[in-house]
């Protein structure tokens, strides 16, 4: 028993056993849960309005448009400040501040989903994504405080797993809890920001890694600032934007995953489902096995492999995509039991099993490689990078499906574009 003991505490799962990683892990699994669940909530609720009598003040279409506009804009406004407050003070107490913030907006959430308020669940999905900008720089650059260098690799791919599970499981709990009656969603998601909460009370002091950092209010001159310290390093401005670009890639995938399932599979809401578990399954499955395959060593030499995997898989993908569109649409049953869909399926979940093998080491050789005093920073410059990224591929896919490309189109035109990424993970990062 006490070898069996020695060994699950030398196992890189044992770190669920540290009061090092478990409550910051717990903590920020909730409160991606919270952010998808009131997401996932809204949309439906907006989606469904004309059946279910709630009063919207614009075209559902244009207002889940919007939806996804207040989650990207706070990291691209307050994101210098993020990476400044973080770096100046202390961690564990940012996270505890951080975590009581969220009971007191999922108070707030309660109200609107109680009342059927749209435009304050709207104004409260800005304060939700202000919050999660807030919090981003501090839990990524507190694991280096607290993990040893061979632990940073698992505890990364943990972080990075858990964040598709959580997100996975928000966006299906609010599609399906906002349609309960007695407000369960809003029970729901207060009860999960109060075990947040106390998560965050067991986390270890992480001391201030800047104390003399300057807090700029002025926005424009902080994100000059926190720019310019990513920039000072080749290897980490390049890593930030190899980073961002998957986000773009596994961003347009669970965008389209509605129109993939409806359009083209000709199939139901319960096979948009399906996608949605396969890919987070697939993402959080490669994330783990990345610290196996590198040994914990934080290494991107298998960067450009997993970067050519997302495109071969995508191409095979699409090549095995059915086009027949006729009869009734299919639900998850019907679709299953066509063997051509566990080829669609399969490459869906290597697609997804690659992007976690490639984002992973990206994510360790940022904190490892960035100077303590700046960490925060510099990922918050990350969180601001993808914010970018992610609003030009939002705003390219709908000029290209408005010219008439259709999904399977896009698809290609990313597997395509991400083939120069496996030229530049080979050729830059390595």
């Amino acid at each position: 028993m006490e070898l069996q003991a020695l060994h699950l505490k030398n196992h890189k799962y044992g770190l669920f056993l540290k009061r090092r990683f478990m409550p910051l892990f717990l903590a920020t699994f909730l409160g991606a849960f919270n952010d998808n669940l009131l997401r996932s909530g809204l949309v439906i609720m907006i989606a469904y309005s004309a059946h279910t009598g709630v009063m919207t003040f614009a075209r559902p279409e244009i207002l889940v448009t919007i939806c996804s506009a207040l989650l990207m804009l706070p990291f691209i406004l307050f994101s210098s400040l993020a990476g400044s407050i973080a770096d100046k003070y202390e961690k564990s107490r940012l996270v505890v501040i951080a975590k009581a913030a969220e009971i007191f907006i999922m108070l707030a959430v309660f109200y609107g989903f109680w009342e059927h308020d749209i435009k304050l669940l709207m104004c409260l999905l800005f304060v939700s994504g202000t919050h999660t900008t807030f919090y981003g720089p501090i839990k990524f650059s507190i694991l280096p405080d607290h993990l040893r260098s061979g632990e940073l690799l698992a505890g990364n791919g943990f972080i990075a797993g858990g964040g598709y599970i959580a997100i996975l499981f928000g966006l299906i709990a609010g599609g399906l809890l906002v349609a309960m009656p007695h407000n369960i969603v809003g029970y729901v998601a207060v009860g999960v920001a109060v075990v947040g909460f106390i998560a965050s009370l067991f986390i270890p002091l992480s001391p201030a890694s800047h104390p003399q950092t300057t807090i700029k209010l002025n926005l424009w001159s902080g994100t000059k600032e926190i720019v310019g310290y990513a920039c000072i390093d080749r290897k980490i401005m390049l890593s930030i934007f190899a980073l961002s670009w998957f986000l773009v890639v596994a961003s347009l995938y669970m965008a389209q995953f509605a129109n993939y399932a409806q359009g083209v599979v000709h199939a139901t809401h319960e096979v948009y489902i399906l996608f949605l578990i396969v890919f987070s399954v697939g993402t959080a499955t490669g994330s783990l096995v990345c610290d196996t395959l590198l040994k914990g060593e934080v290494s991107t030499r298998l960067t450009s492999v997993a970067a050519f995997g997302l495109s071969l898989f995508t191409f095979l993908m699409v090549l095995t995509t059915p086009t027949n569109t006729t009869g009734p649409l299919l639900d998850a049953a019907a679709f299953v039991a066509v063997p051509q869909h566990w080829l669609v399926l399969g490459c869906m979940t290597m697609v997804a099993f690659c992007g976690g093998i490639y984002i992973v080491p990206l994510y360790a050789l940022l904190q490892s490689k960035t100077p303590p005093q700046y960490r925060s920073r510099i990922m918050a410059a990350s969180n601001l990078s993808d914010a970018l990224f992610m609003t030009v591929s939002a705003t390219v896919s709908s000029l290209l499906l408005y010219m008439g490309f259709g999904i399977l189109d896009l698809f290609l035109v990313i597997a395509f574009l991400n083939l120069g990424v496996v030229w530049y993970a080979k050729r830059v990062l390595s």
